[in-house]
């Protein structure tokens, strides 16, 4: 069940992103012990004008920020489990994309199983 939404400036290769969605999928199987069929990964990339910083645009020849991640789980990981989460995540954003770590930002939203639908039912009348 696990959903990424990375939120990803524009200017990013084909491959170069390939590699950060292998990444980002090991991190959460080794993070939470998700399966990887389940794992769900959005890229949202962003024009330069769309990203702020100290109240302005991006300028041209800026370099790229680092990502923004946001990790959708169903409630229940550990705490333990929620910061190897964020360790893994961030790790593999600087490897895929050779960022700065300090730059990457990881939110974790967990949502209760009575709140998150899969094929029409909810997680909890699913047994998750």
């Amino acid at each position: 069940m696990p959903t990424l939404q990375v939120f990803l400036p524009q200017g990013h290769t084909e491959p170069v992103k390939a590699a950060l969605l292998a990444g980002l999928t090991q991190a959460t199987i080794d993070a939470i012990s998700a399966p990887a069929e389940a794992i769900r990964i959005m890229i949202d990339e962003l024009p330069r004008l769309h990203i702020g910083v100290a109240g302005a645009a991006l300028p041209v020849g800026a370099p790229l920020p680092s990502p923004a991640i946001t990790a959708i789980l169903i409630a229940g990981r550990t705490n333990q489990q929620k910061s190897a989460l964020i360790e893994m995540l961030t790790a593999a954003s600087v490897t895929a994309l050779d960022c700065d770590g300090a730059g990457v930002r990881i939110f974790i939203k967990d949502i209760p199983n009575t709140d998150f639908g899969l094929a029409g039912r909810t997680a909890k009348s699913m047994g998750r």
